[in-house]
């Protein structure tokens, strides 16, 4: 239960090194975690390096997170909403900004005591709310 809401918090799918690190309910999770896994992530999208994910770009990316063995499943899995829910200003451009705003958000919700780290009871209370 824990996990799925930081599978949601992320909404993040290439297991990069940091990414790889990153024990979601497993262990405290720190907002720097979360700002380098999205950007990592996004780098990956962004495949003419024009500094956006356009739509094409989003759902090349979405064919290569389904052909993967577990269909990216898991800890950096991108829904078929991602583009719509980060896309805020309607420019058809997800920016790295966009991008970061939304997993940052969701953290910063189950950051309580907004120390930086959400630990592992943040985690699972912030779980309660998502269902």
């Amino acid at each position: 239960m824990t996990r799925l809401f930081f599978f949601a918090l992320l909404s993040v799918t290439a297991v990069t090194p940091a990414m790889a690190q990153l024990q979601l309910g497993e262990r405290p999770i720190t907002r720097a975690e979360v700002a380098k896994v999205a950007k990592a992530q996004f780098a990956e999208m962004d495949a003419n390096k024009d500094g956006s994910v356009s739509p094409s770009e989003f759902e090349a990316y979405r064919e290569k997170q389904n052909a993967r063995p577990d269909q990216g499943r898991g800890l950096t899995h991108i829904g078929r909403s991602w583009f719509d829910k980060c896309d805020t200003d309607g420019d058809e451009r997800v920016s790295l900004s966009e991008a970061q705003a939304r997993p940052l958000g969701l953290f910063d919700m189950a950051d309580t005591d907004r120390d930086g780290t959400a630990s592992l009871a943040e985690q699972q209370i912030a779980s309660i709310f998502i269902r």
